[in-house]
């Protein structure tokens, strides 16, 4: 595959868009031979252009991209998108029924927490070692009810999104 299809293909792509999977996947390796001269120098703007976006500030949290996702549900969680990394500052989790819930706090299958949660709407927030943590697409934060009535159950997620 010449460096031409790689530039076509990239070419009606945005910066917000650009996964790194698809310089990978586009094409066969580029050899720097006087035909692939302007190629290579195509590619390099590409990556220069996404470097300058992301790599500045690399692993920050954006400014003003901070929010708290409420009315989580039992079996619901948060997770990040294509080119999302979330970090997570805060869990708060809350029974509205008469008797306690045992809930356990998943990073997809890897439980994180399992405990009870008691009776009327008391919160319950025991993540302190566990925060600030760092989901990326593919590992959702989730909420499973293992005991007692899910219906009851709600939970707050305090989070801001950093820079990939």
């Amino acid at each position: 595959m010449r460096g031409t299809e790689i530039r076509q293909q990239l070419r009606n792509q945005t910066l917000q868009d650009l996964l790194t999977t698809t310089i990978k996947t586009v094409g066969d390796r580029i050899f720097p031979d006087d035909m692939a001269v302007l190629d290579l120098e195509a590619l390099n703007q590409i990556v220069n252009s996404w470097r300058s976006t992301h790599a500045a500030s690399y692993a920050q949290v954006l400014p003003n991209s901070g929010a708290i996702a409420e009315g989580i549900e039992a079996g619901q969680g948060i997770e990040a998108g294509d080119n999302q990394v979330i970090e997570v500052i805060g869990i708060s989790m809350a029974n509205a029924g008469g008797a306690p819930i045992n809930i356990s706090v998943q990073l997809g299958d890897l439980i994180l927490f399992a405990g009870a949660i008691p009776p009327t709407g008391t919160p319950s927030s025991e993540f302190g070692s566990l925060l600030p943590m760092t989901l990326s697409k593919g590992v959702a934060l989730k909420f499973i009810v293992t005991g007692g009535t899910s219906a009851d159950f709600t939970a707050k997620v305090a989070y801001a999104f950093r820079v990939s």
